[in-house]
């Protein structure tokens, strides 16, 4: 049990449930640092800019209202001369000339406590005498009333966003000043927007509560996920390895079902492809171990026919042969001589039969002509061969030399033949071998086929062939086989 839960954490299934869980996890986190710094960024910047407009504006209104107690004169350009707008100690810039219509700008406004502007630092945008409520943002505006609130923030206008500051009345006139600074989120980064939270006083556990709580939900969703979707993908590999094991116990006949155009879906076909071929070459190494043991069989039987029956026979007709010379009259030293050349003649047909020529690479035709010397030079028959050499496929050259050999047997041991022709030719597509004799011969129809010809016969039909026997007793035999080639 521990070990089929261990190789199921351990397993592909489990590396994919962890890799969907990390991936999940670290898109997460960076979606989570991105809506956080987004979040909180306008809170920071904002927070820190606020803080410098304020600082600004207060400053601006003491100094206003010590400087012009009775009212700020006529032409009165506020700011600083020279200068350029910055917020990192907030600069408020004295711009004497035009402004884009759609550009948000760092100003300073004095306001009179009816509402009217009364000096700024940008008279293009802010005149003097024009009612503030036309140019300011509306919340700055609603300030300009009883109760005398000083307020900020920000807040976006048709010039774009801005943090303001309202500061008032100051002075004997009742005067109330009006800071802004343009006002754009940006990018921090989290490690900063966290201490600047901190600093603020706004990190608490509330910001970060709906963060953990979408870290710790997407474990199961990642395990839910990874196991559906690494489900079918590990049934597959599972199927696979069972397969193999098979074929390793020597079980080459297990298949696969193809179950997709993937790469697994390829191997599976390719797997059954495998086992199928390896199923035939273990079929046909079986084939040739027994052809050769076979083979190795009938040829350690000829030795032993050779070595001793042969032996004692060719002994016994010398010894008859001796007895008749003696006596020419001993009829059955005469009969006992003449059985024993019989049985040898026999026997050397028999051990042409066991110990075949074989096809050994070199091609039907060589084989033939090794054949027919066998028999001429071992039984003393004459044969003639007219044998082309023709290319045809392997199991037809096998089928083409047993058939040729049963036939030499036929005619040497059945027929008592002294003279052999064989022929072989290929024409409209068919290969034609043919072995003529001159022996005893029979009569086809009246006799029955031997275990010689019925052999023969079969190998003919496996071939699809034809086979011709011309045959009658007192003048020979002649065996035509046809067979179609490519």
């Amino acid at each position: 049990m521990l070990e089929r839960v261990r190789r199921r954490v351990w397993g592909l299934s489990g590396r994919l449930i962890a890799s969907y869980i990390l991936v999940t996890l670290a898109a997460v986190i960076l979606v989570e640092a991105l809506v956080f710094d987004l979040q909180v960024s306008t809170q920071v910047n904002g927070s820190r800019l606020q803080a410098r407009v304020d600082a600004t504006a207060r400053s601006y209104a003491r100094q206003l209202a010590r400087r012009y107690p009775h009212g700020i004169p006529q032409g009165t350009l506020l700011g600083e001369t020279g200068k350029h707008a910055r917020t990192g100690k907030l600069v408020i810039p004295a711009i004497a000339g035009p402004i884009r219509g759609d550009q948000a700008i760092t100003a300073v406004v004095a306001i009179a406590a009816d509402g009217t502007v009364m000096a700024s630092s940008a008279p293009s945008r802010y005149p003097r005498g024009q009612a503030a409520r036309a140019e300011l943002p509306d919340q700055a505006a609603e300030y300009i009333k009883p109760p005398h609130v000083i307020k900020g923030g920000g807040v976006p206008t048709r010039y774009g966003n801005v943090i303001f500051w309202m500061a008032g009345p100051e002075g004997r006139a009742g005067m109330y000043v009006y800071v802004q600074a343009p006002w754009s989120p940006g990018f921090i980064s989290p490690f900063r927007a966290w201490g600047e939270l901190q600093r603020l006083g706004s990190a608490g556990p509330l910001v970060w509560t709906p963060y953990y709580a979408l870290l710790f939900a997407i474990v199961p969703v990642g395990v839910l996920f990874g196991l559906l979707s690494s489900w079918r993908l590990v049934r597959r590999i599972r199927r696979l390895e069972r397969a193999t094991l098979a074929v390793a116990d020597g079980d080459y006949t297990v298949t696969l079902p193809a179950s997709g155009r993937d790469e697994v879906g390829r191997l599976e076909a390719n797997f059954t492809t495998m086992s199928r071929q390896l199923d035939s070459a273990l079929a046909a190494e079986r084939q040739r171990a027994t052809g050769d043991a076979r083979a190795g069989e009938r040829a350690r039987i000829a030795r032993e026919v050779h070595d001793a029956i042969s032996q004692h026979l060719f002994g016994l007709r010398m010894i008859a042969a001796g007895m008749r010379r003696a006596d020419p009259g001993n009829e059955q030293a005469r009969a006992i001589e003449r059985i024993s050349e019989e049985a040898l003649r026999d026997m050397q047909a028999l051990l042409i039969e066991l110990r075949p020529a074989g096809l050994d690479g070199t091609g039907l035709a060589p084989a033939l002509h090794e054949m027919c010397a066998a028999c001429h030079h071992r039984l003393g028959i004459a044969v003639d061969a007219e044998v082309d050499d023709v290319d045809v496929p392997a199991p037809v050259e096998h089928a083409l030399l047993r058939i040729a050999q049963e036939a030499f047997a036929n005619a040497v041991r059945h027929g008592h033949a002294r003279h052999i022709a064989v022929s072989m030719g290929r024409e409209d597509g068919h290969v034609q071998l043919a072995v003529r004799d001159t022996g005893t011969g029979f009569d086809p129809g009246a006799s029955r086929a031997g275990a010689g010809l019925t052999n023969i016969g079969e190998r003919v039909a496996e071939l699809g062939g034809t086979m011709d026997i011309d045959s009658a007793p007192g003048r020979g035999t002649a065996l035509t086989v046809r067979v179609p080639v490519p």
